[in-house]
């Protein structure tokens, strides 16, 4: 027993010995100082679709530890490595031309004494003309660092330019979810102007309703209970028949709806509008652009999506998505391209522009695409602010819009 502690105190001796020679302690080790491009992949793909415009993406240089004195960097795209591209990823990329980006601070350096350079942007335009049938790739690399070596697998980064559907990530109102509004649609807050006092409306959502055996009831797509409100189902109506309820010059709302025409199908993308012309006294249900529905001769009052309608109870009803009433209404299936007008559509206007439409359309007065893929936030893309809160997490499911045969089958 005496030996095996001879031995073990020995043996620690050595070790100790070993450790006092180490004259480079962590945190940099023993290694050498290498410049690196500090980003989490040397890969990033953009998703190109006609309505694409401008976008950029920023990067810096980096060093494992402080460089003794200013290190100089250049970047510069460099077309002979799309076929290094190609190679390593399978891919038959073009180099991206020159008129659609361009590189801002390609000059840079890292200070003395510093680890990090300033930000160099790629910024990319006009990506909207870009040939969408064609994969096109941006391949920007470290050209040269002066005083200092490169690390050759974090050289080079490669923005890869898809051409992608019109939608590519919709909500999922799974689980009894909604889209909530009372904070912003609250009849207080100054946003809730631009949906007060419609004397013309077009509603309109693109929608993909779960099936009606296993999800059955009213399924509320959008608008206020008991004064305008979009629905799927009621009392006495098939469970897949489309409601429309609308408020009258005398008090409460009207109902509308045609059992042979108002019908949603279940596990399809379906496009619902509806118009009103409160002078006219006209209401117009659409569903993919066709006209299921066209009544005239009604007495309607102004249309207020902006402030709650307070039921016989007192109980205040707020604009959603996907909710009214109570629970047990919910949707049950997946939204996008939600949208609100304070002019009455026409039938080509709105079956040419079912996926999409410029934020900036004149009467457009509320755009939820529901396309933000993460969060729990669906934001107004007319710019008015009035942003919807889901009820509970969201589920975000990728889709590819508008479907193409072979997928629709």
């Amino acid at each position: 027993m005496k030996r095996f502690h001879t031995v073990l105190l020995a043996a620690g001796a050595v070790l100790l010995a070993l450790a006092g020679c180490n004259k480079k302690p962590a945190p940099y080790g023993d290694f050498d100082n290498k410049v690196y491009i500090d980003q989490n992949t040397n890969v990033t793909t953009m998703l190109v679709k006609q309505s694409s415009t401008d976008a950029e993406h920023s990067f810096h240089a980096a060093t494992p530890k402080p460089v003794e004195g200013e290190v100089k960097l250049l970047f510069e795209a460099d077309e002979s490595l799309v076929a290094d591209y190609n190679r390593l990823f399978g891919d038959e990329a073009a180099m991206l031309p020159a008129s659609y980006y361009s590189i801002e601070n390609a000059e840079t350096s890292i200070a003395a004494g510093s680890t990090r350079s300033a930000d160099v942007t790629v910024r990319f335009r006009e990506l909207g003309t870009l040939d969408t049938e064609s994969l096109h790739v941006l391949p920007v690399t470290m050209r040269s660092a002066e005083g200092i070596a490169v690390l050759e697998s974090a050289r080079t980064l490669y923005y890869v330019l898809r051409g992608a559907a019109i939608i590519n990530v919709v909500a999922d109102l799974e689980d009894s979810n909604y889209i909530a509004f009372d904070k912003v649609l609250d009849g207080q807050s100054a946003s809730c102007a631009v949906l007060n006092d419609m004397q013309a409306v077009t509603m309109e959502a693109l929608v993909r309703c779960s099936d009606y055996v296993l999800e059955p009831g009213i399924k509320s797509v959008m608008g206020i209970e008991g004064h305008c409100l979009i629905r799927i189902s009621d009392n006495g109506l098939a469970p897949n028949q489309l409601q429309v309820v609308l408020p009258t010059s005398y008090g409460g709302g009207t109902n509308f709806t045609e059992a042979s025409t108002c019908l949603i199908p279940a596990n399809e993308w379906t496009h619902i509008a509806v118009t009103c012309d409160v002078a006219a006294g006209r209401v117009v249900v659409y569903i993919n652009g066709e006209v299921v529905l066209d009544k005239s001769g009604n007495s309607f009052s102004a249309i207020n999506l902006g402030q709650p309608k307070n039921d016989a109870q007192g109980k205040a009803h707020y604009f959603n998505i996907g909710y009214s009433y109570t629970s047990g209404r919910e949707l049950h299936g997946e939204v996008c391209e939600v949208r609100v007008w304070n002019v009455v559509r026409t039938q080509e206007e709105i079956a040419s522009n079912v996926y999409e439409v410029d934020p900036a359309s004149e009467g457009l007065v509320a755009y939820w695409k529901c396309d933000e893929g993460a969060g729990d936030t669906i934001r107004d893309h007319t710019g008015n602010g009035n942003n919807g809160t889901a009820n509970s997490a969201l589920k975000w499911n990728s889709v590819s819009l508008p479907e193409s045969s072979t997928e629709a089958n």
